[in-house]
């Protein structure tokens, strides 16, 4: 239900009354789930970014590396559809409400994408061997990737094909 509140009316409307009113329960039995309004809005966040990156994606799923970026751009692109301006809004929710909890449970899913992408570099045998040094990690690289990525996705970019083209030419030789 907190989803559906969000995707109808953004964060700004998640509150404990709001949900009890939609789910047609008692304030106090909300409360039972959620001790806090920050919890409420951190497990919402939690399961939004999930929807949006869906990080139960198998990195087989696609051969390449590049290809697996495009895909979690795309599952972005269909997560903002359903939650508009959602990325905007729940960092500066964060910041009227418990800001480290919410940095915390961000972080730890961005950790879980981040992992995820690189199994998919490790995955993608095309990548060149002399790509990576001590100095240059793939971890090093899956975290400029990533920080491009929340970049186009804060800019509401419509296309990843840039930071494609660059990760193709920094991959394959």
């Amino acid at each position: 239900m907190c989803k559906k509140l969000v995707a109808e009316n953004g964060l700004k409307s998640l509150n404990i009354r709001s949900v009890a009113e939609k789910c047609n329960v008692s304030v106090g039995s909300v409360y039972n789930y959620f001790p806090s309004k920050a919890d409420l809005i951190s497990d919402t966040i939690r399961e939004i970014w999930q929807s949006i990156f869906q990080t139960d994606l198998v990195c087989e799923q696609t051969e390449s590396f590049p290809a697996y970026v495009a895909l979690i751009f795309e599952n972005f692109q269909s997560g903002s559809a359903e939650f508009p301006h959602f990325f905007a809004e729940h960092s500066m929710s964060f910041a009227t409400v418990d800001k480290g909890k919410g940095r915390k449970v961000m972080e730890r899913y961005f950790e879980q994408v981040k992992s995820k992408m690189l199994d998919a570099l490790d995955n993608d045998s095309n990548v060149a061997i002399m790509t990576f040094t001590k100095d240059f990690t793939k971890s090093d690289f899956v975290n400029f990737v990533f920080s491009n990525l929340l970049m186009l996705l804060t800019n509401q970019e419509k296309s990843c094909s840039k930071l494609i083209e660059v990760i193709k030419r920094t991959i394959y030789k």
